[in-house]
Formats: structure tokens, C-alpha cells, sequence
């Protein structure tokens, strides 16, 4: 709570994040809105400057002052428009503030030339310059005060010019509370909104985080619900069905099969010799044979098709839409493949085989146990019978 309540702390005279990373990412969150209302402002600005320039001609006629004037109101347009685009290529322009700056004090000295150069409206252009003051916080965007700056130069602009022109003292002071008040009402008025949108801004940010914190906690609960319904329903070394999912799931593809009157099969399946595995090469080899084998099992059979580990070396296959011939050939292909694909161990290929014993599923079965026990004898009878084969039941 302290680490946000610094990082959100807002400087009380220049209405900005004091911490300068906060203040970066409030810039580049708020530059679109800044720069689409920067650019407006600046075609209005350079639209009057042109068109006030109308009101020149006829007091001062095609002369050397109307020319001067003229030049340089075209000039300040050019460099409005030029600015405009710029802003338009680059939106950081608008909340950097410098380049904003910059035009303003190019764009003040018309005001010091229509002083000099139109003395009959000597009274109107200084309260042009009072207006242009507050528009200067107001209506043009800017960090506040970069505006304060370039209303400095403005305010010390205008006195120089009366000054020279041999105004006196009084002259000089009531002008400056004059220019002063537009400049303070608007500083005050500007830092209020800085301080607003940032306190909004801040407030959004606080309220995304917590989304986001909720939001993660959402996914990591999902995460650890499907983690423990995995756990519930798989074997940990394997990751075949535990034998409590493997029933459940029995039991759902059989009462399928009864409704639409399809045949199904179910197979116990046992490696050959694990224990001399085991007695040979440790416990870990063994447990590397049995992911292999669950591997082998998992790719080789259907999506349909579901397996279990029965206990030990021992898993359980349940084959739906399978008839016994049917179930009889795929296991075989089953336990070719196996005998196949060796398993890599300390640098050798350890070979592994399996026996395998399957019944076809009958209506008349009352117990999933009854028929684990026919698969079972089957089974038996394939490990008599030499193992490494599939026996029937």
C-alpha cells in the first residue's frame, strides 16, 4: 500500500507524478488525446492569425509595415501548419511538452510587433495578449509549467515593449497585474486539471491491477481446480486413468454401448518379467518402462478408447465399438508395436514385451469385477501359454 501511494504522488506546483516512471506511462496513456486536441488547437490558433491579418490592409495599406506584419503572420501560420503535421507523425510532441513550448514563444512575438507596428489598437492588442494568456493554459495542451514559461515570456515581452516606448512605472505595474491575473486564474485552473486526470488516471490504474490480481487468481484457482481433478483421476507415474476414473468411465461407454447396441471389450494387459527389470536394473528403470509403455498405449489406441493402470505392471484397457475379433487384432498390432520400440536405459535398448487378456463385454455381466476377473484368467492362461501374446476369454 505504501509502494502505491508513492508511486502515485503528485507533485503540488507542477501537477505531475513526482515518481518519473509513473509520470512516463501517464504520458503515453493519455499522448492520443493530447496530440488529437494539440492539433486542434494549433489549426484554429494558425486559422486566426491569417485571418486577423485582414484587419491590418486597411489601416496600414500596401506599406512597408503591412508587409512586415503580413510576413511574418504568414510565416507563424506556416510554422503552425509544419507543426500540426509534425505533431500528427510524432504524438510524443504533445506531452513532452518542449516543441509545444517552443511554437508558443515563436508565436508570442506577433504580439510584440502588432505593439510597434499597429499603435491604434495599441489598448486592444494588449487585451488580445490578457485572453491569449489564459488560452494558453486552457485550450492549449502542455505540462503546466512549461505553459507558465512561455506566459513569462510573454508577460516580460509586452513590458519590455512599453517600456521603451517610455511608459512609466505605473504604466509598467498595472500592466503586469493586468497580464498576471489571466496567467495566475489560468496556471491554477491548469494544474487543477493536471491533477484531476492524473488522479483519474491513477485510480484506473489501481483498479486494473486489481483485475489483473484478481484475474490471476481466478486462472491460478482454475489451474490448481484442473491439477487436482487430474491428480484425482490419474495415475501420478503414469498419467493413465487411476482405477477409480478408469470405472467411472467404464461404466458411461457401457451404458452407451447397451443404448446403441454396440459391442465392447475390455483387456487386462501385464509386462513380461517387470520384476527381473526391476531386480536388474532398480526401481527407476522400472518406472521408466512403465511411462514408456503408458506412452505406447496412449498414441497407439483411440481417443474413444480408455486406459487404466490396474496396479503394479498391470493396466486395464477398455475398447467401446469393439467386438472381440476386433479388439483381438488391435491388441495384437498393440503388443508387435511394443515388442518393437525398445526402451533406452543407461545408454543400451531394454526390450519389453507384454501379454495381454480380453473379453468381450456381455449383457448379461453384472460387475465390472466379473469381468476384470474373466480378462484376468485370460491373461493367466497367456503367461502359461508362453507369454507375449493375446489370449481370449
Amino acid at each position: 500500500m505504501h509502494n502505491h501511494a508513492s508511486q502515485y504522488l503528485i507533485s503540488a506546483w507542477r501537477g505531475e507524478f513526482v515518481d518519473a516512471a509513473t509520470e512516463r506511462a501517464f504520458r503515453a496513456h493519455s499522448e492520443p488525446l493530447m496530440a488529437r486536441a494539440l492539433r486542434r488547437a494549433v489549426l484554429v490558433w494558425a486559422l486566426l492569425v491569417v485571418l486577423f491579418g485582414a484587419l491590418d490592409y486597411p489601416a496600414l495599406g500596401w506599406t512597408a509595415e503591412f508587409q512586415v506584419l503580413f510576413g511574418w503572420r504568414l510565416a507563424t501560420g506556416l510554422i503552425l501548419v509544419f507543426f500540426y503535421f509534425q505533431v500528427r507523425r510524432k504524438p510524443a510532441l504533445a506531452t513532452a511538452g518542449y516543441a509545444v513550448t517552443a511554437v508558443e514563444i515563436f508565436g508570442s512575438v506577433l504580439f510584440f510587433l502588432l505593439y510597434f507596428l499597429r499603435h491604434d489598437i495599441v489598448t486592444w492588442v494588449i487585451g488580445v495578449v490578457a485572453v491569449s494568456l489564459l488560452a494558453l493554459f486552457m485550450y492549449i495542451p502542455n505540462r503546466v509549467y512549461l505553459s507558465l514559461l512561455a506566459a513569462g515570456f510573454i508577460i516580460a515581452g509586452m513590458l519590455f515593449c512599453v517600456a521603451i516606448n517610455g511608459f512609466g512605472i505605473e504604466t509598467l505595474v498595472g500592466l503586469t497585474f493586468m497580464l498576471m491575473l489571466p496567467t495566475v486564474v489560468g496556471f491554477f485552473t491548469a494544474l487543477r486539471w493536471q491533477v484531476a486526470q492524473r488522479q483519474h488516471y491513477a485510480l484506473l490504474m489501481q483498479v486494473m491491477t486489481v483485475n489483473s490480481d484478481l484475474q490471476s487468481e481466478v486462472r491460478r484457482r482454475e489451474a490448481l481446480e484442473v491439477e487436482l481433478k487430474r491428480q484425482a483421476t490419474t495415475d501420478p507415474l503414469t498419467g493413465l486413468f487411476n482405477r477409480r476414473q478408469y470405472e467411472m468411465l467404464f461404466q458411461r461407454e457401457r451404458e452407451r454401448c447397451n443404448r446403441l447396441h454396440q459391442q465392447m471389450s475390455l483387456c487386462i494387459m501385464d509386462l513380461d518379467h517387470f520384476k527381473r527389470i526391476n531386480d536388474e536394473h532398480g526401481h527407476d528403470v522400472g518406472d521408466a518402462v512403465l511411462r514408456h509403455v503408458a506412452q505406447q498405449l496412449s498414441c497407439s489406441l483411440r481417443h474413444s478408447d480408455v486406459v487404466g493402470r490396474f496396479g503394479g505392471e498391470e493396466f486395464v484397457l477398455v475398447l467401446p465399438d469393439t467386438g472381440l475379433e476386433q479388439a483381438v487384432a488391435v491388441l495384437n498390432r498393440l503388443r508387435e508395436d511394443l515388442a518393437a520400440t525398445p526402451v533406452p536405459v543407461n545408454g543400451q535398448l531394454l526390450r519389453v514385451s507384454a501379454t495381454f487378456g480380453v473379453t468381450e463385454v456381455q449383457e448379461g455381466d453384472a460387475e465390472l469385477e466379473d469381468i476384470l476377473k474373466r480378462a484376468d484368467r485370460a491373461l493367466y492362461e497367456g503367461k502359461g501359454a508362453g507369454r507375449n501374446r493375446v489370449m481370449t476369454a
